[in-house]
């Protein structure tokens, strides 16, 4: 069994400049993990475990996607969870990046794999919350402040592998489609 998701992923500056908001929410009482840059990507569908033998038709249906390439602006912050579990950089782009996950779901039914029953929210993971304190909430404030983090171009999808370590995951692109 191989642990999957498939996704999108931002330009490197976003991904540097969303790494730094993460540590700038450190240094409080709660006890978060930041998410490193080279592991932030907008996830459009989590597989979870899949079989080996499931990846070859699920790439297959991938290359079934038909979208351009598009812009999305990340911006502000927000939070999955009372109290927070996750703080999250937003992301506008006129619909695209949900566009692309219902087109997803749309490939993936053929092969069994039964649409995600909770409703998709583009973003970019900053943190995780480990052991939460209220001294984390004018950190968070700030960062909603936050005018940009950057806007890019999104022009590929990614099937990715995802091997969970005590030091993190480590995540491995299994196949792309270009937009």
């Amino acid at each position: 069994m191989v642990r999957t998701f498939i996704a999108v992923e931002p330009s490197d500056e976003i991904k540097a400049a969303l790494a730094a908001a993460g540590h700038s929410l450190q240094g409080t009482p709660a006890r978060i993990t930041a998410v490193q840059a080279p592991l932030m990507h907008i996830t459009l569908r989590f597989l979870g475990e899949v079989s080996e033998s499931q990846i070859p038709p699920i790439t297959a249906a991938l290359q079934g996607i038909r979208a351009s390439p598009y812009q999305i602006t990340v911006s502000g912050a927000g939070v999955f969870g009372r109290p927070p579990r996750v703080i999250k950089a937003e992301i506008a782009d006129d619909g695209a990046t949900a566009d692309l996950a219902r087109q997803i779901d749309a490939l993936l039914l053929p092969l069994g794999i039964a649409k995600d029953p909770k409703p998709f929210s583009p973003h970019l993971t900053i943190a995780r919350v480990r052991d939460y304190s209220p001294a984390l909430l004018p950190r968070i404030a700030a960062l909603k402040q936050q005018p940009s983090f950057g806007t890019c171009t999104i022009g590929e999808v990614v099937f990715k592998k995802s091997t969970l370590t005590p030091s993190g995951p480590i995540y491995e692109t299994i196949a792309g489609v270009k937009l």
